[in-house]
Parts: C-alpha cells; sequence; structure tokens
C-alpha cells in the first residue's frame, strides 16, 4: 500500500472525529437542566502577583458577542448594549451566572482577563451544555475541521488515483518491453522440409543458360 493511501484512513478519523474535537480543547463542561440557575466558572489562567484591569465575558459564536465586563478589583459592572438576557457575576468572583437557563443558552463561553501593560491577556473558555434540550449544532470551530479536513481527503484521493495509474502504465510498458525482449532472444528453430521447399518455390528464378555453337 502506498503512503498516499495510507493517507486515506487517517484523514476520514480526522473527520470523524471533528465534531468530538471541539469539545476535547482544553475547556469546562458544565451541564445544567432547563429553568435552573447555571454558574460558569473563569477558567482563565490568573498569574501569581498580576494585577488584572478587567474581566469580560463572552458568549463565542461566528463571532464574539459581548455579556459583560468589570473593572477589576472593584470596578462596576456593565452590560453590553445587545445583550437581551440577564446575566451577572457570582459575588466578588469572575465566574458568570445565568438565571434560568434555556435551550438557547446552550454553547461555549469565553472569560478574558485583560492584563497590565508588560503582561499577558489571559482567556478561558467555558462549554454550557442542557441534557434536556435538543441535540446542540456543532459549534462555530467544527465546519472549518471538517471543510479542511475533507479538503485534504479529496486531495489524497487525487493523489491516490493519479499514482495508481501511473503505475499501471508504467507496468503495462514493462511488460511489453520484456514481451519483445524474450521474442528478440528466442533461439532460432531449425527449419522444417516443409519450410525448405516453400523458400525453394518462392525464391528467385534462376536463368537459363544457352548454349551457342560457333
Amino acid at each position: 500500500m502506498t503512503p498516499h493511501l495510507l493517507c486515506v484512513p487517517l484523514l476520514l478519523s480526522l473527520v470523524g472525529s471533528a465534531s468530538s474535537r471541539a469539545d476535547s480543547e482544553d475547556m469546562l463542561v458544565v451541564s445544567t437542566l432547563s429553568d435552573q440557575d447555571s454558574t460558569l466558572r473563569c477558567t482563565a489562567r490568573q498569574i501569581p502577583g498580576v494585577q488584572y484591569s478587567a474581566v469580560r465575558w463572552y458568549k463565542v459564536r461566528t463571532a464574539r458577542d459581548g455579556l459583560l465586563a468589570k473593572y477589576l478589583p472593584n470596578g462596576t459592572t456593565r452590560w453590553y448594549k445587545d445583550v437581551t438576557r440577564k446575566v451577572e457575576l457570582q459575588d466578588d468572583s469572575l465566574d458568570l451566572v445565568l438565571p434560568n437557563v434555556t435551550c438557547s443558552d446552550s454553547g461555549v463561553y469565553l472569560c478574558f482577563l485583560a492584563a497590565p501593560v508588560g503582561q499577558q491577556n489571559q482567556e478561558g473558555k467555558v462549554k454550557l451544555t442542557l441534557p434536556d434540550c435538543p441535540a446542540d449544532a456543532i459549534g462555530p470551530e467544527t465546519p472549518l475541521l471538517v471543510i479542511f479536513a475533507s479538503a485534504l481527503l479529496v486531495l489524497a484521493l487525487l493523489i491516490s488515483f493519479l499514482s495508481y495509474v501511473s503505475a499501471k502504465n508504467s507496468l503495462i510498458d514493462r511488460i511489453q518491453v520484456a514481451k519483445k525482449e524474450i521474442s528478440l532472444n528466442a533461439p532460432l528453430k531449425p527449419l522444417e522440409k516443409k519450410d525448405l521447399m516453400l523458400i525453394y518455390t518462392l525464391g528467385p528464378k534462376v536463368s537459363k543458360l544457352q548454349h551457342i555453337c560457333v
């Protein structure tokens, strides 16, 4: 089996696992039933000794939809203007509280910590699932993985097909050359009597000599 064909099952497994790959990222998964309050913990890494200037929460769709922001350590909480559902921070923590969750609340949320100058911003993702709701559509990151894996699969199949055609044509050429070599190298068979008679019959005519007497 050629290396190109070996890539095919690997790419097939990539396509098959594209949906699960989005969940296999380093993110916390929280399961909550409908009409209950859900608390999403901020999983952004906090470097000891760094005083972060603000915390922001987003819901991740095709883009980040802002939910709320709070200046740290004791600033007021502000909500983004397009937010239509109630969200709040839990007490004095960085965790997000979603009261009375519904199926539309399921998805991926992002906690963003704004660092001071000279330090690196931090962020962490949390996935909210509602077991009593219909299965969620694939996340915004998954289609890109599927498209990329599908493109690689098609490319591998095309390369494998071209390699197969090339190898087949090369094999046919080798067989034909081998047949010619065998034909040319074959030992000469002695002529049989009927072959000699045929040559004598079809051979050139010998001119008759005329003797003239003087």
